[in-house]
């Protein structure tokens, strides 16, 4: 048996930034630009070249950081309305304010901001800008608030047909006006005809902006925007347009970066600055060749939290894919290091550490299909997965439901089980444990499930029977509810019930119960947000006394004492299990 996990060493000081000389790298574009020397490869100007691995693509809605809510119109809307516009207007009044909140390590996470990339000059730009760029968003989530404010004052049971002409007009003809079996009324939206309504809008505030590096000491992105400054490269493209599909592939194929530059900049590309900034974050050093799995074998690679990729020498799955990228100080695979084709992504659920826009547009143009779970059919809280991919430029979406199963190339099926907790008990469906079975193995992703309900996981197994091993989640402390879906809620929410509603996963305990009943023969422990270049997506840090880290422990023990091998994963990790066949 292996030796127990140790907690993670912290992370190393993120590097100084660098000159643009020695970056290769550019500033935003038009403005106070630091304009680099255009690269050169063996003493001649490159004509060819490959995205560096180093370069961060951020994808950014209005400045701010796009996560999965950020997609879909209306909960786009409802986040920079009720979120990041008050957190822009509190910090422009009191900066003192949120700088004393965030010298504190605990208060990362919370809802402070740090410009980050400019000063507070560039914060109250920010606002005056969004105020009027996204002025139809911001009409929309107004309205919103004001539909439910009216049906909660008029549908009191009775027919709601008089209603309908009291929606505000950005409204009509995009929500159906329901109750629920208590009498409850709520909007249900036709989430199609919202995309397609306010797809204009959203585009419009989308940019994708090019960082030389990972910066390990970025702000928590649900509370600073990322605002221009210098080292920063932004493409004003809308993230679905399939133009990026040739940034990203250039990764591994090179590109003429001149021609690129060309399609990707537009106008731009004929300034010297423009030119010389995209080039710069090229390399000539072509990848390595991508070596699949050995004949016979499944292997399993781990690249971060959940991010966990399974293959044969045939077919290729990768599970709830998050950013990392080369020379961040740390040794891991990246999302450069994935084979050139994937036969499948499969995503868990809705939350934007299972689910990151950044790393979906870096694969869109080598993923055949993505499988999501079903949603739950036009409520605000649960936005429909598909219909997000989709938006973001995905042809094959494919949506399953609750133990629904679906073949993946040669040798691979996936089939979504019911999945308890972690969303704050709201009535959300679009989430689920992907079973996936490959090469004769079957590996059960029980990501963030709560063992709440033993019943529930009997049944499941009666229909899916063992497993050979379990991935889990033990994030057993969490958020309280409204730090995800604050924006979302009607009225004001209870405090004590907020604090109380917890975005929680397993404990020991619960993790040990499913272990047990699915039979699994090993077992590896993650998704904990421990990797220090995913600090600014996750808002997670702990010390060897978390109650985090300490159920983890407690589990890995008793798995041991078991003989079940069981392992934390922490930056890398890869296993190599014989196929077996039927």
């Amino acid at each position: 048996m292996t030796s127990p996990a140790p907690l993670p060493s912290p992370a190393p000081a993120a590097p100084a930034a660098p000159t643009a000389q020695a970056a290769g790298a550019a500033a935003v574009l038009p403005g106070d630009a630091v304009v680099p020397t255009a690269p050169a490869f063996n003493g001649r100007r490159a004509a060819r070249g490959y995205l560096n691995p180093s370069v961060v693509p951020q994808p950014l809605l209005h400045r701010w950081y796009a996560w999965c809510h950020l997609v879909p119109p209306h909960t786009a809307a409802l986040n920079l309305r009720e979120r990041y516009l008050p957190q822009l207007r509190s910090y422009l009044r009191s900066p003192q304010v949120h700088a004393s909140a965030l010298s504190n390590p605990a208060r990362y996470g919370g809802p402070f901001l740090a410009p980050y990339g400019g000063v507070p000059g560039d914060a109250e730009e920010l606002l005056d800008a969004t105020e009027t760029a996204a002025a139809p968003l911001l009409r929309l989530a107004a309205d919103i608030k004001e539909a439910q404010r009216m049906l909660a004052e008029q549908a009191d049971g009775k027919p709601m047909e008089s209603l309908y002409a009291q929606l505000p007009e950005s409204l009509r003809g995009l929500v159906e006006l329901v109750y629920d079996t208590g009498n409850r009324p709520r909007l249900r939206f036709f989430e199609p005809l919202v995309h397609r309504a306010y797809a204009a809008e959203l585009a419009e505030g989308q940019v994708i902006s090019l960082a030389p590096r990972t910066d390990l000491e970025q702000p928590f992105t649900f509370g600073s925007p990322i605002l221009p400054g210098a080292h920063r490269l932004d493409l004003r493209i809308p993230f679905a347009d399939p133009r990026l599909d040739a940034l990203y592939a250039s990764r591994r194929t090179g590109a003429d970066v001149a021609g690129l530059a060309e399609l990707l900049l537009g106008d731009e590309a004929s300034s010297n600055t423009a030119a010389a900034a995209f080039a710069g974050l090229f390399t000539e050093t072509a990848p390595a060749p991508y070596e699949r799995a050995p004949a016979g074998s499944v292997r399993m690679r781990y690249l971060n939290h959940a991010t966990v990729l399974l293959e044969t020498g045939s077919t290729a799955v990768l599970l709830d894919p998050l950013p990392g990228y080369a020379d961040d100080g740390h040794r891991h695979l990246t999302l450069a290091d994935l084979p050139d084709r994937l036969d499948a992504v499969v995503l868990s659920h809705l939350h934007c550490d299972h689910v990151s826009v950044e790393a979906l547009l870096q694969l869109r143009h080598r993923v055949d299909t993505v499988f999501v779970p079903r949603g739950g059919g036009g409520s605000l809280e649960d936005p429909s997965p598909k219909l997000l991919l989709q938006a973001l430029g995905f042809t094959s979406v494919v949506e399953l439901g609750e133990m629904e199963s679906a073949r993946i190339g040669e040798d691979a099926e996936v089939t979504m089980l019911p999945f308890l907790g972690e969303h704050g008990d709201l009535d959300i469906r679009s989430k689920a444990v992907p079973l996936v079975e490959i090469g004769g193995r079957r590996v059960l992703f029980a990501t963030d499930a709560v063992d709440i309900d033993p019943d529930l996981y009997r049944r499941v197994q009666e229909n899916t029977g063992d497993v050979d091993t379990v991935f889990i989640g033990l994030e057993c402390v969490g958020a309280p509810m409204s730090w995800l879906y604050g924006p979302l809620m009607e009225g004001t929410q209870d405090r004590a019930h907020d604090q109380a509603r917890r975005l929680k996963g397993c404990d020991a305990d619960m993790a040990e119960r499913l272990v047990k009943r699915f039979g699994a023969q090993e077992v590896f422990v993650y998704a904990l947000g421990l990797e220090p270049w995913l600090r600014h997506l996750t808002g997670s840090s702990y010390d060897p006394q978390s109650e985090q880290i300490r159920q983890t422990t407690l589990l890995l023990d008793r798995c041991r004492n078991r003989g079940v091998p069981a392992e934390l994963l922490y930056q890398h990790g890869e296993r190599l299990w014989p196929t077996r066949h039927p």
